[in-house]
């Protein structure tokens, strides 16, 4: 132990006793979720052991690392504030603090922030981050030398990839079995992983500044509207939902009557096996409606190649997108834009602003466009979390009782899933009135809806609450997504022949293809099995 002082200085014996803390603060979550898979009970103690060993070092390795005279108490003190925020929301809603969720913390607005924020966050951060940070602002140090200091950098290095291998080579089998087969349990160590999700995310220049629209790419140059009636226009409206789950809509066979205004409408077809393309909203809408199917969409693609909506201002559609959400995500930079987050436009807020606002004033715009076509999106605030009892006016309230409280672990699982059930209610009251909306111009337009959920949610299954789950291993619940079209006699399309798609396994991929369509935009790029509204065998992807 001598030997050890000696050789470690103080700013390294400061790194390896913060990373004991956050070993034992932080990681409640990992190490439920690894006992989950390796039960002690099964005879894997030693296992645990080795793998408690193995996570002190880990951490030990990565801050010796990135220790250094002027470095060392504020990477110590990154380390606190970042490890107690991803401890409470891994055991709180059982999400991972990966580079799409931290796109999502950094995107999100100060809305959807407080809507987060409690007493338990702000005792976590009091007790679990500024009182450590503190004392290890205050904690002595005594930098040495350099030589001496670059001495104990290495020799701390040193250590902790000793310490690594001797817990990896008694258990080799047994760590194959974990990375190979586990590999999510270890997004939850932390603040290791949300570190190394900060590096990532930054690393990858996530930021593109926007282009002009001519040094984008056109994948879709030949793209031409062919109306089969050149003297009737189309209105066309897109709703984007938020956290809409397939399963929870009543038209897709759910045991509570959550559509009774869709289920009486005619026209109506709710596609059954919709998937997303991502978990998030900040994935999930670019990629939408990025001609990128979503193996190969990434963060950039929004900014270097034109979306569906400039395909369709290209051909000179009149696009507006009103938005009730987070914004757009770069996909309305280029068309007419507005915020109804607010009552300085929306005009139905008690005090939060409903999706149904969107329709006030909708009229104006027709007016002023009359003879284009003309599309007009949606982007709801719909179902999301975890306040959900806020995201519906009072009389919706139908399912009860409701959790009201964004401690979603706290309220029972009865709770949960009456207020998101009432958000449900709310959701086919907004998109049965935007379907009343379009109705009105039938006679003059050739009208059609399509609503599509940006991502599913989790209610609390397996202990995993919101969304935003790395999608290889998301649950389900998060992918399968609520998909609806309203078509009439006017429309392009008609019902008793897109009916027969309703359970097709679609994906959002298909979402690109199916809004050109509908506007009869014709282009090599969208052969009829991309869309939505073509006739389609059930096998067929």
């Amino acid at each position: 132990m001598n030997f050890l002082f000696r050789m470690i200085t103080g700013q390294y014996r400061l790194i390896w006793l913060c990373t004991i803390v956050y070993s034992a603060l932080f990681n409640f979550s990992f190490f439920k979720h690894f006992t989950d898979a390796f039960p002690t009970s099964d005879g894997n103690t030693g296992f645990l052991i080795s793998v408690v060993v193995f996570l002190i070092a880990a951490h030990a390795l990565v801050f010796s690392i990135l220790g250094g005279r002027l470095f060392t108490k504020l990477v110590l003190i990154i380390g606190f504030l970042i490890g107690a925020s991803a401890a409470y929301f891994s055991w709180t809603y059982g999400i991972v603090i990966d580079t799409v969720m931290l796109r999502n913390i950094i995107e999100t607005d100060s809305s959807e922030a407080f809507g987060l924020l409690s007493l338990e966050l702000i005792m976590v951060i009091l007790l679990g981050a500024l009182v450590p940070a503190y004392l290890v602002y205050k904690a002595p140090v005594g930098y040495q030398g350099v030589l001496k200091e670059i001495r104990a950098k290495l020799f701390s290095i040193m250590l902790a990839v000793v310490m690594i291998a001797a817990a990896l080579v008694p258990y080799s089998a047994n760590y194959a079995s974990f990375f190979r087969e586990y590999k999510s349990v270890r997004f939850y160590s932390a603040p290791l992983f949300p570190l190394y999700s900060v590096g990532k995310y930054f690393g990858k220049s996530h930021v593109s500044p926007l282009k002009p629209e001519s040094e984008m790419i056109n994948v879709v140059p030949d793209a031409k509207i062919e109306h089969s009636d050149p003297n009737k226009h189309d209105l066309i409206v897109l709703i984007v939902g938020e956290t809409g789950r397939a399963d929870h809509f009543s038209l897709n066979g759910y045991k509570r009557q959550t559509n009774p205004r869709l289920s009486k409408r005619k026209g109506v077809i709710s596609f059954s096996h919709m998937t997303s393309c991502g978990t998030s909203t900040a994935v999930s809408v670019p990629c939408m409606f990025s001609p990128d199917p979503r193996d190969e969409f990434d963060s950039k693609s929004i900014y270097n190649k034109l979306n569906a909506l400039d395909a369709l201002h290209e051909n000179n559609v009149a696009v507006l997108w009103r938005d009730n959400n987070s914004s757009s995500k770069g996909v309305a930079e280029r068309v007419d834009y507005q915020s109804f987050k607010s009552s300085d436009l929306n005009t139905v807020c008690d005090p939060e602003c409903r999706d149904t606002g969107m329709l006030v004033g909708l009229d104006d715009y027709v007016d002023k466009h009359p003879n284009q076509d003309i599309v007009v999106v949606l982007h709801a605030m719909g179902s999301h979390g975890p306040e959900y009892f806020k995201r519906y006016p009072q009389v919706f309230e139908q399912f009860t009782p409701v959790c009201k409280s964004n401690q979603l672990a706290k309220c029972s699982s009865d709770e949960i899933i009456n207020a998101y059930d009432n958000t449900m209610l709310f959701t086919d009251f907004f998109i049965d009135s935007s379907i009343d909306w379009l109705d009105q111009y039938s006679n003059q337009y050739k009208t059609a809806l399509l609503y599509v959920s940006d991502h599913g949610e989790s209610l609390g299954e397996n202990d995993i609450y919101l969304h935003g789950m790395p999608f290889a291993f998301a649950p389900e619940v998060q992918k399968h997504i609520a998909a609806v079209a309203w078509l009439n006699d006017s429309s392009t399309f008609k019902y008793q022949d897109v009916v027969k798609n309703k359970e097709v396994p679609f994906t959002q991929d298909n979402f690109y293809c199916s809004v050109l369509s509908l506007l009869d935009v014709n282009t090599k790029f969208c052969p009829h099995e991309k869309s939505i509204f073509f006739e389609h065998h059930k096998e067929q992807k």
